[in-house]
């Protein structure tokens, strides 16, 4: 996907003494962001973030999950060590931009506040937290489990480990629906608690196993064996049952 070049503003590397949250309230284009660990970028209009993408070694993503990649990356701050182009856009390279991010899948349904977003320090101290227990260590050690495609740990509708070739902001959304719908079955059939749910199709297999307040969310080939990815799902949710 190619955006619209616009015009280059400059680049801040310390976004809190450069005034990054100032200039941004009054701006409208792209912020191109390279970390520690990727790159990617943030659509912005006027203070609002409507649009993201962010790759890694690991995986890439999309929208909300590529926004709390990026926010969330190091310390849990937009002041981790990043630096930020700035390219302004017309307004016709704007709607351009905005055209190619609903093609591509990257728009942020909701629009969300770049600075100040309500509950935004109550997430920022939650999934450092959450990020220790399911860290990308355990997401390894599934993913090196024959027949395994990729692995995400979801939290409240984000990804916040994940691992793999798969499309993780819609991981996080089907995960939380299958989720719901099958403890729901479950209690309707008064059958116990949910502990892991596969569902499989000619291509594929996808086992949720929820872990706390989070789910491990894994994609194998359709041939894999589950048995012994089961085991370790089974007692990495023992692990967080006793935390």
């Amino acid at each position: 996907m190619r955006l619209p070049a616009g015009t280059v503003e400059g680049i801040i590397t310390n976004p809190q003494k450069e005034g990054l949250r100032q200039y941004l309230l009054t701006f409208r284009g792209l912020v191109e962001a390279e970390t520690l660990s990727g790159h990617g970028f943030i659509l912005n209009d006027n203070g609002k973030m409507v649009g993201a993408y962010f790759k890694d070694s690991e995986g890439f993503f999309r929208g909300k999950s590529a926004l709390l990649h990026m926010v969330m990356e190091s310390t849990g701050s937009l002041d981790s060590p990043q630096t930020f182009n700035i390219r302004k856009y017309t307004e016709a390279e704007f709607n351009r931009a905005i055209q190619l991010c609903v093609e591509e899948g990257l728009i942020i349904n909701e629009i969300v506040p770049l600075f100040d977003s309500p509950g935004s320090d109550e997430r920022a101290d939650d999934i450092p937290e959450i990020a220790e227990i399911l860290d990308e260590s355990t997401l390894k050690k599934i993913k090196n489990l024959a027949g395994v495609i990729a692995v995400a740990a979801v939290f409240e509708g984000f990804s916040i480990q994940c691992i793999g070739d798969a499309d993780f902001e819609h991981v996080a959304a089907s995960a939380e629906d299958l989720v719901r719908a099958g403890t729901k079955i479950a209690s309707d059939l008064n059958i116990g608690a949910l502990d892991q749910m596969i569902l499989e199709t000619n291509e594929n297999k996808f086992i949720v196993a929820p872990c706390g307040d989070l789910f491990l969310c894994v994609f194998t080939t359709a041939d894999a064996h589950l048995g012994l990815i089961r085991v370790v799902l089974k007692n990495i949710q023992s692990e967080i049952s006793k935390e």
